[in-house]
């Protein structure tokens, strides 16, 4: 891959090295490379002269995922009830407030009984809605029977929950920090674009989710909880308002932001027309808002980064495919409050929409192996390796480290692989990848980089 200023060579290896070009198609044309370079290439797997086999095979192992032993993350919808009317919410039923739209606890009991017949030792329990707040009896319910079956069968079990925070008080506080539970919720920038996105029913969203910000931060700042994440789903509102957006999470004390693509998925499909945007607009509200970060990072020492720039960072500087990255069905599954299993959050939204095609199976009448046969599963799992089903992957530089998710390639292209040259997802994967590729040439902004991978020390959570 070529950047402004040089060359981007990848391997199947993960491994990554940026030469110039004149040295590149030096190489290419047949002249022997300098010996700093001919180093760095056998130290990568470049080099067919010299490949360390030995080597080579301990990296395909951990890249091709051989010790899989089952997911590492659990998805529930324990609710499609919800008290906000976002502008692009893909839940289909956003607006109900009937309780049969529940989980109930004959269904919880399954899910979890289904989640710990996974071979993973560590599990994640993630809790969505709707707003899983509004049902948090079938929370509270999970949270327990998930202790108890994890002492049972001597494997551990955390929570997270991604809420609005608009319906949380102390009780629920209360019970949530006692059992470690780390919180994710959405904040879309300052009040008057955080409540133009994020409506409401109870007035302005924003005011509530910044008091219990900072109670989250206080309890943080402590030691009693993990400090508190927030996603920022970037809207055709967002694209002029990068420095905002970002000034408002350090106002807030968040160090992680988490600039979200809209999916063309529920709701914002709908209003497409008036909410989304092209790849090309988004990467170039992503370019001003990373560059901005790094300013930040330059002139204050705030250790603020981008979520989705840091995996990315981590995978180009290791030469791995990170443990933590949610892969559907390898390290991720979800589960509708019906009890409906699928391979990520999307799929399980699509089916909300009465698509259920990306559907696996069914928590109360089918155990994990009968799930991982299914022709579906299959795929699923073949899809995160894109160099290998993909014509558009296998000839690409960011196929090493890039993955697009099935149920994206579904909604937007109507095909389960999608068609690369047209998906706009693999157009803002590229050019951010492209647009790291060419910052990491500059030793100022390498450092910095290097700060965000020694910083994140625990990036399960992250």
């Amino acid at each position: 891959m070529e950047t402004p200023s040089g060359c981007v060579l990848t391997n199947d290896s993960c491994s990554c090295i940026l030469t110039s070009k004149k040295e590149f198609h030096g190489f290419i044309s047949g002249n022997s490379p300098s010996p700093a370079t001919r180093k760095m290439l056998q130290e990568n797997f470049f080099d067919r002269e010299s490949l360390d086999f030995d080597g080579l095979a301990a990296v395909y192992r951990q890249n091709y995922l051989m010790d899989w032993k089952g997911p590492h993350v659990h998805i529930i919808s324990v609710t499609n009830r919800c008290n906000s009317n976002c502008v692009y919410c893909s839940a289909a039923s956003v607006q109900s407030l009937k309780k049969s739209a529940d989980m109930n606890f004959r269904t919880a009991r399954k899910v979890v009984n289904f989640i710990f017949q996974s071979g993973a030792q560590d599990l994640l329990i993630e809790f969505q809605g709707g707003e899983p707040l509004l049902n948090f009896k079938t929370v509270r319910f999970i949270i327990n029977y998930a202790r108890h079956k994890g002492r049972e069968e001597k494997k551990s079990a955390n929570f997270s929950i991604v809420t609005n925070l608009c319906a949380m008080n102390e009780e629920k506080l209360d019970f949530l920090v006692k059992n470690k539970t780390s919180f994710c919720t959405s904040l879309d920038g300052p009040k008057d674009l955080h409540d133009l996105n994020r409506k409401f029913s109870g007035g302005s969203g924003y005011e509530l989710v910044s008091k219990r910000l900072k109670k989250l931060n206080d309890l943080a700042g402590r030691g009693v909880i993990e400090k508190p994440h927030a996603i920022c789903t970037v809207t055709r509102f967002s694209l002029l308002r990068h420095k905002d957006i970002i000034d408002e999470y350090v106002k807030q004390g968040l160090f992680r932001i988490q600039l979200a693509p809209l999916d063309p998925i529920g709701r914002a499909k709908l209003v497409w027309d008036k909410v989304g945007y092209t790849a090309d607009r988004f990467l170039d509200f992503y370019a001003k808002a990373l560059n901005y970060i790094l300013d930040i990072n330059r002139k204050s020492g705030i250790p603020v980064y981008e979520k989705g720039a840091l995996m990315f960072v981590s995978q180009i500087m290791t030469g791995k495919r990170p443990r933590y990255q949610n892969l559907d069905l390898f390290y991720r599954c979800a589960y509708d409050r019906d009890g409906g299993i699928y391979g990520s959050d999307e799929a399980r939204l699509l089916a909300d929409s009465g698509d259920m095609f990306l559907k696996l199976g069914d928590a109360g009448t089918e155990d994990f192996k009968t799930v991982l046969t299914k022709p579906i599963a299959r795929a699923m799992l073949l899809s995160a390796f894109p160099g290998l089903t993909r014509p558009a992957c296998a000839r690409c530089a960011c196929a090493p480290f890039c993955r697009l998710n099935p149920a994206y390639n579904y909604a937007f292209q109507k095909s389960f692989w999608g068609s690369m040259p047209s998906n706009e997802r693999c157009m803002i994967y590229k050019g951010i990848f492209r647009m790291i590729f060419e910052m990491m040439r500059k030793p100022k902004i390498q450092k910095i980089f290097r700060k965000w991978l020694d910083n994140s020390s625990n990036l399960r959570s992250d």
